[in-house]
């Protein structure tokens, strides 16, 4: 039987794709097909796709010379650069898993992640090496690579750098240069992969109902998929040029920009980190056409006072997912850029961002964020068992088989039996489809803060938390955000002797050097005591219920 979306369906797009290869292979066909074309601009800095592909191939072979074997895991931890993409198609090409770290981890983050992994090499940036250095003694890093942004700076950079991009290159003793390895290694051509499906590309952390972070386990199939989805899905061409601000260690970024721009043949403009004047400017200047963002982006731009000065019509689409976005938001921006095709869309980490949900390209409904994706089924079912599909608009769990599904997660077949089941990934979250199959999210099972469009959990902040030793005891829950969507509150019982003699503001700043930005306690309530069940578990249910009567 048809699916029921398909009368939604953009007659351009193919309803189901099957990669025939890896991503590797297939950026290796826009090397052949256009090897004189810039695939990336950083800050005036660029890289045809002839210079990317042979540093790619060095960057691989300098791998294997440091005795990387297929299946090890190689760790990321940077900012949007070059160094960022040859490191991760590098990693793919030698066979290797990358794992990519959040940026804004701190070293208690970071030592989670890569024990779990298993990592045994990492590229890092040189400011970021000093919290690695707390940690590095607790792991099993062997080869620790590191790299600066003067690295790949040119001497006259074309737009403005963040304070950080500005500082002298800093060496650290038993570390390893990245642009001395790249410079010495006999380039690696050839993709160890053997099993497009088997084979796995990727470990993307994502958390849980535990809080504590899982590796989602994706193939190679799985990767190649959800880049082509997104080329298919949103028509892009190698005449396209990307602005490439959203993180390339997220899912979202990964795909859509990092993974889709290349494969399709594009323009990638790379730029370290958010703002609004950066944006304005790169638009301008490189003559954008395709913008991926967050709606806390697109709000900060909309709000920058000198962005009106600026001609950005040369947009022709702008995608968002992460969060929901105002209507008034929506049309501003529509106004700003005239042009440009509004998309938002839906996904999980365990379904990159070719596996959701998407607003199909000729058509919106306010209200609504899309339909299944290409290769990709929905389903809303009772929250109950799970096992009932409900009537149309009736509220339930979305439920997602797609090509780009992860296959579990790594090292943990019980949350991998929790959330998949006979082929489908019961998400956790609540949501609603019409008649037309146009879905609607309308709230989290799982008790998952969004914000700035970051998933933040509560018990792995709360674990963070614990480790202050006036932290008796502590609960965090998300409370309305109008620029964020939703802030961490941490709701704290102090050990006694601290009583009186710390205030919240020094817990908050705490915080702040211990934890990434976004998921640090933006406001901080001490209590007596927590509310509990019979059993003692403390119940954020209730104090959310607290903090939303009091709005």
């Amino acid at each position: 039987m048809e699916k029921k979306w398909y009368s939604s369906w953009d007659p351009s797009i193919p309803k189901f794709i099957e990669p025939e290869k890896s991503l590797s292979a297939y950026l290796a066909d826009k090397m052949i097909e256009t090897p004189d074309k810039v695939a990336i601009s950083f800050y005036g800095h660029d890289m045809t796709y002839r210079n990317l592909s042979e540093s790619i191939e060095r960057f691989a072979g300098g791998l294997v010379s440091l005795g990387v074997k297929k299946g090890d895991r190689i760790a990321i931890y940077m900012e949007n650069c070059p160094q960022f993409i040859i490191s991760f198609l590098g990693t793919l090409l030698a066979g290797g898993i990358v794992v990519s770290l959040n940026p804004m981890f701190k070293h208690a983050e970071l030592v989670y992640e890569i024990n779990d992994s298993g990592a045994e090499t990492l590229i890092v940036m040189d400011f970021l090496f000093p919290e690695v250095k707390k940690i590095i003694d607790q792991t099993k890093l062997r080869n620790v690579l590191i790299t600066s942004f003067t690295d790949f700076l040119p001497d006259e950079p074309t737009l403005p750098l963040h304070i950080g991009m500005k500082q002298q290159k800093v060496t650290f003793p038993g570390t390893l240069d990245f642009v001395n390895l790249l410079c010495n290694s006999l380039p690696q051509k050839t993709p160890k992969i053997n099993k497009l499906k088997d084979d796995i590309a990727l470990l993307q952390y994502t958390g849980g109902t535990t809080g504590l972070p899982k590796g989602a386990i994706i193939s190679h199939y799985a990767l190649a998929h959800s880049a082509l989805s997104s080329v298919f899905w949103h028509g892009y061409t190698k005449d396209d040029v990307y602005l490439c601000v959203l993180p390339f260690f997220h899912s979202y970024g990964m795909a859509q920009c990092l993974c889709g721009g290349l494969v399709s043949g594009g323009h990638l403009v790379i730029l370290a980190r958010f703002s609004p004047e950066v944006i304005a400017k790169a638009i301008t200047q490189y003559r954008c056409s395709v913008f991926v963002a967050t709606p806390t982006m697109i709000t900060a731009m909309l709000e920058w006072p000198e962005m009106k000065q600026y001609d950005v019509s040369c947009l022709l689409g702008i995608f968002y997912g992460g969060a929901s976005m105002p209507t008034a938001i929506e049309t501003r921006l529509k106004n700003m850029a005239p042009r440009a095709r509004i998309g938002n869309g839906y996904g999980l980490t365990e379904t990159m961002a070719g596996g959701g949900i998407a607003c199909p390209p000729s058509r919106f409904k306010p209200g609504f964020v899309g339909i299944p994706n290409i290769s990709t089924d929905v389903k809303i079912v009772d929250l109950e068992k799970g096992t009932e599909e409900v009537s149309p608009l009736e509220q339930g769990e979305i439920i997602i088989k797609s090509r780009s599904l992860m296959t579990g997660y790594w090292n943990n077949p019980e949350e991998t039996r929790n959330s998949l089941r006979e082929g489908w990934l019961y998400t956790g979250d609540i949501g609603k489809m019409d008649d037309e199959g146009w879905v609607a999210v309308v709230g989290r099972k799982k008790e998952l803060i969004k914000c700035s469009g970051y998933s933040v959990f509560p018990t792995e902040v709360e674990e963070l938390l614990y480790r202050h030793p006036a932290v008796a005891e502590v609960a965090v829950i998300g409370v309305a955000d109008a620029y964020r969507g939703e802030s961490p509150k941490a709701f704290i019982v102090l050990e006694p002797e601290f009583r009186g003699k710390i205030s919240e503001k020094e817990i908050i700043e705490w915080a702040k050097e211990n934890m990434a930005a976004y998921k640090r306690p933006r406001i901080v309530e001490f209590r007596d005591e927590l509310p509990k069940s019979g059993a003692g578990k403390i119940l954020r249910r209730i104090l959310a219920e607290e903090e939303k009567n009091e709005e």
